[in-house]
């Protein structure tokens, strides 16, 4: 490189020059210096700087196509795996662009699509067609900025609650249930990838070279009809957006970025989420609050991803009974996977349309029925689980109170239930207020996050019928069901279904059997191990892969029965870590389980999709 640069700058010069021109110091150092520039954008231009050019890494093996539907038809899933909540992570055109550089086997560099081999962050592929024409993997969703005016993606609630189970090569996909989601991983790295990308001129200059064939490519198939993605704005009508309607939320989206490297370091010293969880609330604080340096705490109770069939009537949501909410629960998840609000005037990029059409695609899910590529289901011996089922399981998780259609399922203590108290003890630590007072967080969150939904509903010309509909208050009328966060710890002799910290709730155990990990932080891999004393459960165990163990009933942990995807990172769940405890849920009858009572209880869960006669959910 440096001959190569040396006889550039004589070449140069001379050429520069007159014949016969005297060179003083000061002209020679000012032609080399014009040459070195010369030579570096040639360099660069040609791939000279920054190694030599990758070449497109080897497919990979794809991954069984999905079978099975439970609730939606083809349409119908398309468009809940699509929809945009109001997310603005990152532009289109760039995340398609994207790549990833490795080392062959060569030694020589070579690329790979960011979105190839999207399993490695637990996310599911999804093909190219008509809902989705840039091949984008579930739940990464596409809509046009209202800071920008660009394409933006985001992620909406299915990247998370929609899953899927592997079995001897084939697959069922299940909407609704858990998905295996290294969320915050996907996004940390899509922006290590856009750093490396911008400190490479090889890498870069490729990038850009790849963003101009996306937007022909893109363009071209909105010509044709084959994508319904209208065309970007003009810079200029996006830079005069962004200096005039738009400066709130350019400013709130600038201080989120700020708050960045303390939400990085927070994490680093919380408690690892792993595959299929998040600590929502924990991260929550950083983004409603983050701008004081006092509310940024490590999130240390990450929670797996509940399944969502069933839950148009679930009166109390989340894992603990502190929320009833339908869109405040909502807004609140849009605000963590991209959307964006000013805290000034709380203007936001929320979606209100879409988070709506989203609650009602989740109301038409069903539990999933046991797929006929398993081993067939012992009907003698689900029989007989069923027996033990009524005698052991129905008094807490299938009884409950009725409130018009709203079920009102059991609640117990914290020392009742005995699972690990984290979630529960953090979502009601303080926060500090820009007025300087201190709240507990759902009190802080609640008032935040009903701010921004009264503006999204001024915004959007909402009358009071349109608000009730989208609140559902047709089904959850009366004063108990306005929509609130609870602080059900600190505060739970003001309800009477709270009174003694009664604070986590039974859900049904409809379609369980296709919602591994179990209790709600994801610590007990099976059914068959929840039904065993807790020092008997496994201490460690993997996650993150997706073969299936039907005799257990969850996700395999015998290494040489599963495969992770290529590139993806083992994770070890450590159930001796605060915020991962596999302890409680070990009830009175517990002595009475033998081995085969356990297995014909779980052979049973394997037929129980729907209510069981003679029980509350019957009626």
């Amino acid at each position: 490189m440096f001959s190569v640069t040396s006889q550039a700058v004589s070449t140069f010069t001379t050429a520069c020059l007159p014949k016969g021109t005297r060179m003083t110091a000061r002209t020679r150092l000012s032609l080399a210096a014009v040459a070195v520039v010369f030579v570096g954008v040639l360099a660069w231009r040609i791939g000279l700087v920054g190694g030599p050019e990758p070449v497109p890494a080897p497919p990979l093996p794809p991954f069984p196509a999905p079978e099975g539907h439970n609730g939606l038809s083809d349409e119908e899933r398309s468009r809940y795996y699509r929809l945009s909540e109001g997310g603005e992570l990152y532009p289109l055109d760039w995340i398609l662009a994207l790549e990833t550089e490795t080392t062959g086997q060569n030694g020589l560099p070579q690329v790979r699509p960011f979105l190839d081999n999207i399993e490695r962050y637990g996310l599911l592929p999804d093909a190219k067609n008509e809902g989705n024409p840039f091949g984008l993997p579930v739940g990464v969703s596409v809509g046009r900025s209202k800071i920008s005016g660009l394409l933006m993606i985001g992620l909406n609630c299915t990247a998370c609650h929609v899953g899927e189970l592997h079995y001897q090569g084939r697959a069922m996909r299940m909407d609704g249930g858990p998905n295996m989601a290294l969320v915050n991983v996907f996004i940390t790295e899509m922006f290590d990838e856009t750093k490396a990308t911008v400190e490479s001129p090889r890498r870069l200059r490729r990038f850009w070279s790849r963003v101009r064939d996306v937007r022909r490519d893109r363009r071209a198939a909105e010509a044709s009809g084959e994508a319904d993605t209208a065309p970007d704005e003009t810079l200029w009508a996006r830079v005069v957006g962004l200096v005039t309607d738009n400066r709130g939320l350019l400013r709130a989206r600038l201080d989120v970025a700020r708050n960045l490297p303390t939400l990085q370091l927070s994490v680093q010293i919380g408690t690892a989420e792993g595959y299929g969880r998040v600590d929502a609330f924990g991260m929550g604080r950083d983004e409603l609050f983050g701008a004081i340096g006092a509310n940024s705490l490590p999130p240390d109770a990450p929670v797996s991803f509940p399944h969502t069939w069933g839950m148009e009537y679930t009166g109390w949501l989340q894992w603990g009974a502190n929320t009833n909410s339908v869109m405040e629960r909502n807004i609140g998840q849009a605000l963590g996977v991209g959307a964006t609000f000013d805290p000034r005037t709380y203007e936001s990029t929320v979606s209100l349309e879409n988070l709506h059409e989203l609650e009602q695609f989740s109301y038409k899910l069903t539990a999933p029925a046991w797929p006929d590529f398993m081993p067939p289901i012992d009907t003698a011996k689900a029989a007989r689980g069923e027996a033990l089922f009524r005698k052991y399981c129905v008094e807490c998780h299938e009884t409950f109170e009725l409130d018009g259609p709203m079920r009102i399922y059991q609640k117990f203590a914290l020392d009742d239930v005995g699972t690990d108290p984290a979630t529960a003890i953090n979502f009601e630590r303080p926060v500090l207020l820009p007025n300087g007072q201190v709240q507990p967080f759902p009190y802080a969150a609640l008032d935040l996050i009903k701010r921004i939904k009264q503006r999204a509903y001024q915004d959007a010309g909402f009358d009071q019928a349109k608000i009730d509909e989208y609140e559902q208050r047709h089904i959850r009328t009366g004063p108990r069901w306005d929509p609130t966060f609870r602080a059900t710890l600190l505060d739970s002799e003001k309800w009477p279904d709270t009174r003694g910290r009664r604070i986590y709730r039974a859900k049904t155990l409809v379609g369980i059997w296709a919602t591994a990990p179990f209790l709600h932080n994801g610590s007990v891999p099976t059914i068959f191990d929840l039904l065993k004393p807790a020092a008997e459960r496994p201490m460690t165990f993997p996650v993150g892969q997706r073969e299936y163990d039907p005799v257990k009933l969850g996700y395999q942990t015998d290494p040489s029965k599963f495969a992770w995807a290529p590139n993806q990172a083992p994770y070890e769940f450590d159930t001796r870590i605060g915020g991962n405890w596999n302890t409680g849920h070990e009830w009175h009858f517990y002595p009475e389980l033998t081995d085969d009572r356990r297995y014909e209880i779980i052979e049973f869960l394997k037929t129980f999709t729907a209510a069981l006669p003679g029980t509350s959910g019957a009626r």
